[in-house]
Parts: C-alpha cells; sequence; structure tokens
C-alpha cells in the first residue's frame, strides 16, 4: 500500500471514530463513491488487525491442503503469501520475528 493510502486508511478509522459522516469523510478524502469508502474502511480495518478479511472458498482450499514446501530463490529467499501468514496464521503487518535454527529446522518466533 502507498503512502498516500496508508495514510487515508488511518485516516478513515480515525474519522469514523470521531463521528464524522460518511459525506464529510468523502468530501474530506477525495472518495467518489460510498462503495469505494466502503471498501477503504474495510481495508483499513483488515490492515489494522482489527478484523479478518474474508477468505474465498479457493483460499480456504488452499490452506486447507497439503502442507507448504518453499522454494529458496536464486537470491536466497523463502517468500511466505499473504494468504499464509495473515489468514491462516493470524500475523499481521509489522510483526517482528526471531529466527532459529535447530538441526535442518528453521523456526520463526513473534516477538
Amino acid at each position: 500500500m502507498g503512502g498516500e493510502m496508508k495514510r487515508k486508511s488511518k485516516d478513515i478509522v480515525e474519522m469514523v471514530k470521531a463521528g464524522f459522516t460518511d459525506k464529510q469523510i468523502m468530501r474530506e478524502l477525495g472518495i467518489q463513491t460510498k462503495a469505494s469508502l466502503k471498501k477503504m474502511y474495510f481495508d483499513s480495518l483488515v490492515e489494522a488487525g482489527k478484523i479478518k478479511a474474508i477468505i474465498t472458498e479457493r483460499q480456504q482450499k488452499r490452506m486447507q491442503g497439503k502442507p507448504k514446501t518453499l522454494t529458496i530463490g536464486k537470491r536466497g529467499t523463502l517468500a511466505l503469501s499473504r494468504l499464509m501468514l495473515i489468514d491462516q496464521f493470524g500475523f499481521k503487518q509489522g510483526d517482528k520475528f526471531k529466527v532459529s535454527k535447530r538441526k535442518d529446522n528453521i523456526t520463526l518466533k513473534k516477538t
């Protein structure tokens, strides 16, 4: 999410808490439609970890499938999907982890 969108997301949540009406929020932030306002508000609450995102049937099937096998990329990195980290395990953006190695396992521990 870009800097401008992050600011708007935070502003929407704060304006709703302060009791602004939908029209006031739309005018202040330059949002054109109520549908856009509702989507931005929902996304803001998910981003802030206040509510969980809606999971599609396809995402649910993927989460319930066999354990995910990851491959180390050319740059020496492992990519963990948003679906796995946020939707399945319940972590949120900004969480920090301690990484440790035991025998042939890697452990991530939330700090």
